[in-house]
């Protein structure tokens, strides 16, 4: 079974129109205060009613790699759906809400999974939510961002916010756009073990005048594998009616907890 998890979190973490945004003077970027920056950053987080991309993907851990083609169906704050395919073949479909998260696969054995975030939390290991993952695709903040927490540098010509307190756990620090102040990158770094999560944003697709990540790197480090997952944005769209098609095909073994 241990194959299962790895396979879900590469299908689940993942789960041109527009312009590219043109970076033309963050060489003078000035100094803001957190409080400044958090506040532009949530004025321009995703504020539409929905999104749809068609999401070329690259998984590599370990010895094992994997390419995909994913279609992105997200209605703001209630569902996300996902269908992943190889060489023009379905492989995996996922429809997840704030209190469900469903998702069958096909390869390499045909399975499926019905649960809620606190099953898929134990499943890898770390808190998930819906809110985080819907961020994670959009580019925004995966924590609420609070300034009383967060202490404000320039760093790498963009906007560093670190935490105050060094009582946490995990330090979490954010980079975030001196011009559409959306993220450009977000780490975890434990302060127990050895463990890292970095998530990293570029070319920011100008779309209806909403800011939507042209590609996603994201990087996890382990104690034993290394995975990297680099997500392109294709054909976005947003505001159309979506359909969310979705039904476990009979014959499948549930993936118990």
């Amino acid at each position: 079974m241990k194959l299962y998890p790895l396979l879900f979190l590469a299908f689940f973490v993942l789960f041109s129109c527009g312009s590219t945004a043109k970076i033309t003077d963050r060489a003078n970027i000035v100094e803001a205060s957190s409080r400044q920056i958090i506040k532009n950053h949530y004025k321009n987080t995703f504020d539409e009613n929905t999104l749809s991309a068609d999401l070329k993907v690259n998984y590599k851990s370990g010895k094992n790699s994997q390419r995909l083609k994913i279609k992105l169906r997200i209605k703001k704050d209630e569902t996300i759906w996902l269908s992943g395919s190889v060489y023009g073949f379905t492989i995996a479909k996922a429809i997840i809400t704030p209190d469900r998260v469903s998702y069958y696969m096909k390869f390499p054995t045909k399975v499926y999974f019905e649960g809620d975030f606190s099953s898929i939390s134990e499943l890898l290991g770390a808190e998930l939510n819906f809110t985080m993952l819907q961020n994670l695709l959009l580019g925004d903040a995966l924590f609420k961002l609070k300034s009383r927490n967060f202490e404000a540098e320039i760093d790498q010509q963009a906007y560093l916010l670190t935490p105050k307190s060094q009582k946490a756990i995990a330090d979490i620090l954010f980079w975030i756009h001196p011009l559409n102040y959306k993220i450009e990158k977000q780490e975890i770094k434990s302060r127990e073990d050895n463990k890292f999560l970095a998530i990293t944003y570029k070319n920011y697709q100008t779309i209806n005048t909403t800011e939507i990540p042209g590609a996603i790197e994201v990087l996890t480090k382990g104690d034993k594998n290394n995975t990297t997952i680099h997500i392109d944005y294709k054909s976005v769209r947003i505001n159309e009616n979506l359909s969310f098609p979705y039904k476990i095909p009979n014959g499948y073994k549930r993936i118990q907890k």
